[in-house]
């Protein structure tokens, strides 16, 4: 019998689609979290969370496995602290996933700055519909399973890698697949050199093929970072798909164009690959058609970095090319929406699109500093289209005029504006 793990942190995407694969790969588990009420807890028998922190939660624990962000945002935690005096091996669940659960397997992991899991999930469905089986792990809810994750029993272990706090360097993959690189998560990197470089260390650890997006320059420049030791490297941007797909998006072409090169480096009959590919209805959060509300298509997009605004919203125009299209953004951090603020600016500016509403910024797991704040954004943009919305209480109040049966609203952001978009569909 292995040893009892408990999570701290469980309601998180990646953490509790960890706790669950460890599960059910035979530890005890138990875990907790300031707020339980979270789609991603509703898996476990409630027996096993805890609400809140306490030193109490950690008896006959083995290790810890904790959120990163502990460190920074809640170093005094009551947990950590106890574990660190009766000697509990602490770890993050990063760590653990990669000490632990996947070792013995083939590891495939996906990283870069768009379109991991949205990747992943399309490399796990081919790996599935291939007859072999594969654990995966990633950082939104895939339709056709439910939940964020997959428990297998073959040899693949499929994994969304997360660069910040170098949170990927824990794994040693036998085949990585690279995206995009684009300057993120600026609360951790210092800069794009710094960015790139941790990218470049982990392309270092990988055993076997790297699957590149060599079209983008970013990527480029990391790979010519690293040693390449004789790794082969596949650009899947010079290979794309030629079949249709159910997901929009040209972005989705060169997603499924790197998770159509996984499955041929891993033998996969090119016909299974295809036919995996075109049955791929998406994932949650992305371009993400949640329901219809007075006649108003009703959709939720993770979409939080101008790349990916500009992008979501340029399918968006594709696809309801006469629609009256309009979008409820929420910036998501201050040192992001500080660090990408003129680009933020030209994106929003430049979208092609009806009408932008701004809610304040998601702090996540920062304290707002007074730098940056919607409004300023909201300014710089200079448009009578983009206008500030404020906090989301208020915000559902102020949209009412903006439904009809000619419109479609994006609700976008990685915080909870899907939680705003769910309250409207409530209002039925």
């Amino acid at each position: 019998m292995k040893g009892k793990i408990h999570f701290l942190g469980i309601a998180g995407s990646g953490a509790s689609a960890i706790a669950a694969i460890a599960q059910a790969q035979g530890y005890t588990i138990s875990g907790c979290d300031k707020n339980l009420q979270r789609e991603f807890t509703k898996k476990f028998d409630p027996k096993l969370l805890y609400e809140g922190h306490s030193a109490d939660h950690l008896t006959d624990v083995e290790i810890l496995a904790v959120t990163p962000a502990i460190y920074s945002s809640d170093a005094n935690n009551p947990e950590l602290l106890t574990a660190k005096e009766k000697g509990i091996k602490i770890l993050t669940w990063q760590q653990f996933m990669g000490k632990y659960l996947e070792k013995d397997k083939f590891v495939i992991a996906v990283c870069g700055t768009h379109g991991k899991s949205t990747t992943t999930a399309m490399v796990g469905t081919i790996l599935e519909d291939a007859k072999l089986d594969p654990m995966v792990e990633l950082g939104a809810k895939v339709p056709k399973w439910g939940v964020n994750y997959r428990i297998g029993r073959g040899k693949y272990f499929v994994t969304e890698a997360d660069e910040f706090n170098d949170n990927f360097l824990v794994s040693h993959p036998d085949i990585t697949v690279v995206t995009t690189l684009e300057m993120d998560h600026p609360e951790y990197f210092k800069d794009f050199e710094a960015y790139k470089a941790s990218f470049a260390k982990f392309f270092s650890q990988t055993k076997g093929k790297i699957i590149a997006n060599l079209s983008d320059p970013g990527v480029k420049e990391a790979l010519a970072l690293h040693p390449k030791g004789g790794k082969v490297i596949v650009d899947y941007s010079s290979h794309p798909i030629d079949f249709p797909l159910q997901i929009p998006g040209r972005y989705n072409v060169l997603n499924a164009s790197a998770a159509y090169q996984v499955g041929l480096a891993l033998g996969i009959n090119p016909e299974t690959i295809q036919k995996s590919l075109r049955n791929f209805t998406g994932i949650g959060r992305r371009f993400d058609h949640l329901g219809d509300y007075q006649g108003a298509y009703i959709y939720s997009d993770f979409a939080h970095h101008p790349t990916e605004i500009k992008v979501t919203l340029q399918a968006a125009r594709e696809k309801f090319p006469k629609k009256r299209l309009m979008v409820i953004f929420q910036p998501h951090m201050f040192s992001r929406t500080y660090t990408l603020f003129n680009d933020f600016v030209r994106v929003l500016k430049e979208a092609p699109v009806d009408k932008i509403y701004i809610m304040d910024i998601y702090p996540s797991r920062e304290v707002d500093t007074g730098k940056v704040n919607s409004r300023q954004l909201v300014e710089a943009v200079g448009k009578k289209s983009v206008t500030y919305l404020g906090p989301q209480k208020p915000a559902l109040e102020q949209i009412q005029d903006v439904f009809g049966k000619d419109s479609v609203i994006f609700f976008m952001g990685a915080g909870d504006t899907e939680k705003l978009a769910k309250e409207v569909l409530m209002l039925k």
